[in-house]
């Protein structure tokens, strides 16, 4: 019985494992935004020093009912940061964005 028991957490310790490891969703819905998560990528960020590389996940994000224009990068950021937190990434909220229209996109941004 005591064997039994000891397998069954066993078993659901492990189910938790590969839920962990599972990849973050490459493309989510919020509202009219989409947001697409790529792989890698190299964005910078500005300091006192001057512009620092920074390494992560890429964030873009559009809107197909109503384009962003490039007035709208606040929003944008926004966002890509419920993005990353909805995927369980933490947003570096220091990366610079570019306007690639009809998206904004955060190289780097998500860790």
């Amino acid at each position: 019985m005591k064997a039994a028991a000891g397998i069954m957490a066993l078993l659901a310790l492990a189910g938790c494992a590969a839920e962990a490891a599972r990849p973050p969703a490459p493309s989510l819905q919020d509202g009219n935004f989409v947001s697409v998560l790529q792989p890698a990528g190299i964005g910078h960020r500005i300091t006192r020093q001057g512009v620092v590389p920074v390494e992560g996940m890429t964030m873009a994000v559009y809107n197909p009912v109503d384009p962003l224009g490039e007035d709208e990068g606040k929003l944008a950021k926004d966002v890509a940061a419920r993005a990353c937190a909805n995927r369980m990434l933490r947003f570096n909220p220091t990366v610079v964005g570019k306007y690639q229209a009809p998206n904004w996109v955060f190289e780097g941004a998500c860790r």
